[in-house]
């Protein structure tokens, strides 16, 4: 229908029930430069508000078509989502109950990530999408100010969108800083490298609550023995530090920034929007904090090579429990990183468990039954057999350094690079290397009693047949910065298991990000504004707790 015959319709709906809306789902209203269709009608004014999705062909959006190129997309959609957000907030509004004239999409963070609330379409189209909260007072229907919805604002909303092809430099500029960092993530992984971290970086946030850069905290500054020089695309020439893989250890007093700079390197997963203060901060998608999970559960893991066989008799290579305590849920955690072909494990001492990490020779002379064989021991061989790299935060115990590659000291947030000093100090001391024993890839074959999973903020509740219920906290996961890339999880969960899809590991992984990759329309019908893309590896992560999950051999 026409935007007019819209106007109309809802001039006659004023004043009636509620349920009447329903009218307009999938209805396609034809507007001078852009179709808007309302795939989803929410029930009442305090649910969930209706998504609207609009289409603006090419021929009325004009950006230019540079934008469109493959690799430009993703920072190109990630710019007009953070103004699609911004614009919509100007038109919002509380004008009756609950949700009534809410117009808008979440705040994307400081991650350059692809978000369902623009997708780039067929023939160089824009579709936008958002939520609108369809007013009424009570169940009452507003049509005047449902008029003035979608007769006044969302035309100046796709207004606002169309007048950015007027910022192109600032949209270069955007995709420029994106290109960068991508073309940093290969230049590590062809030169054999963990990480890198450009001089200048600020790391430190302004709270554990905030993603803003701190004010007046002191900027990166790598040691001249690990400092390397990189040509980016956009012709700078960047110096920092870059660590090659190997074993890691950071070091130093409380409070003097080993924990921020071990974030810092886990949220070099993902590009970073340039004021962040983290713009060179680079690391491979596949990286991962491994911790002590007390509580949680595991699926037939292997855990055998950190523990043998327990007091009770149990066997630890084919592990599962429903309350794995500290030690049996970082030795899983581990084993399953590398069955799913990570590149780099990251943990800290003050979250993992210690006796897992290492045990001094008094407490090795000490304690004859130990089923626990400590991870230092045996992270030469994981190295060697997984070409994984391992940077680990340790300060209370220097067993550690016997074996490590390179020792970086941080002092008020300054790293220096000890590695010499440390290991002329160390040179007649050697710690037993033990070999380890690669884990072979379990298979997934569904969750038993599936019903269905639905994400609420960082939670997924997955509903069994039986109408038993379970719910897993997505924060525990570092990967994990917004609650878009938790219902992106619950709704490839959905897929999976609807499918009936059985995989090992690693072509899950793989199956996952092919599917991820057509874009967001093969997940959900209808599409919410509120999807973030993430990575097979997160999908598993979440698998690999979730109760009633089926792995086999």
């Amino acid at each position: 229908m026409e935007i007019d015959d819209l106007v109309r319709m809802l001039a006659k709906l004023e004043g009636k029930s509620y349920s009447l809306y329903r009218k307009l789902r999938n209805a396609t209203i034809i507007y001078r430069n852009f179709k808007l269709k309302l795939t989803k009608i929410q029930g009442d004014p305090h649910a969930e508000p209706s998504i609207v999705e609009v289409l603006i062909p090419s021929s009325s959006h004009r950006f230019s078509s540079k934008f469109f190129k493959e690799k430009n997309v993703t920072p190109f959609t990630d710019y007009i989502s953070r103004s699609l957000h911004s614009i919509c907030k100007k038109h919002s509004e509380r004008c009756g109950s609950g949700n009534s004239c809410y117009i808008g999409i979440p705040k994307p963070g400081p991650w350059i990530l692809r978000r369902s609330s623009v997708e780039v379409g067929e023939n160089k189209s824009l579709t936008l999408r958002f939520y609108v909260g369809l007013p009424a007072r009570g169940r009452r229907i507003l049509g005047s100010e449902a008029a003035n919805i979608f007769h006044k604002k969302v035309p100046s909303i796709v207004k606002g969108i169309m007048l950015l092809r007027e910022k192109s430099d600032e949209i270069m500029d955007h995709i420029v800083n994106y290109l960068d960092q991508e073309y940093l993530r290969s230049w590590i992984k062809s030169k054999g490298y963990m990480f890198f971290i450009g001089n200048g970086s600020i790391l430190p946030r302004e709270s554990s609550i905030s993603q803003k850069p701190l004010k007046n905290a002191v900027k990166f500054l790598s040691p001249k023995t690990l400092s390397v020089k990189v040509k980016l695309p956009s012709n700078r020439v960047v110096e920092g530090l870059a660590i090659p893989k190997g074993v890691l250890i950071i070091t130093g007093g409380g409070y003097h920034g080993k924990t921020t700079l071990l974030k810092a390197i886990q949220e070099g997963i993902y590009d970073h929007i340039r004021g962040d203060g983290r713009e060179l901060v680079v690391s491979s998608e596949k990286t991962v904090t491994v911790k002590a999970e007390d509580g949680r559960i595991i699926h037939h893991v292997n855990i055998s090579s950190f523990i043998r066989k327990l007091p009770s008799g149990e066997l630890t290579v084919d592990f599962s429990s429903l309350n794995a305590s500290g030690s049996t849920s970082m030795a899983a955690s581990i084993t399953e990183a590398l069955e799913a072909g990570v590149e780099l494990i990251l943990f800290d001492e003050d979250t993992s468990a210690t006796n897992l990490l290492y045990k001094d020779e008094a407490m090795v002379k000490i304690i004859s039954e130990e089923p626990i064989v400590p991870l230092v021991n045996q992270l030469r061989s994981i190295v060697k057999k997984t070409y994984t790299g391992i940077v680990g935060v340790i300060s209370a115990s220097s067993i550690p350094l016997y074996i490590a590659d390179h020792i970086i000291l941080m002092e008020k947030y300054m790293p220096y690079d000890i590695t010499e000093n440390v290991k002329k100090k160390l040179r007649n001391k050697q710690l037993a290397t033990l070999d380890f024993k690669p884990p072979q890839p379990r298979i997934f074959a569904g969750i038993r009693g599936f019903k269905k999973a639905k994400a609420r903020g960082f939670k997924i509740t997955i509903t069994y047949s039986n109408g038993g219920k379970f719910e897993l906290n997505i924060k525990d996961n570092p990967r994990i910065v917004e609650k878009g890339q938790v219902k992106t999880i619950a709704y490839i969960i959905n897929y999976l298991c609807r499918r009936q899809i059985r995989k090992s590991v690693p072509e899950l992984i793989e199956y996952i990000n092919d599917v991820l990759s057509k874009g967001f329309t093969t997940l959900a019908k209808p599409i919410p504004p509120d999807l973030t893309m993430v990575n097979g590896l997160d999908v598993i992560w979440v698998l690999n707790r979730v109760l009633n999950a089926i792995f086999t051999k």
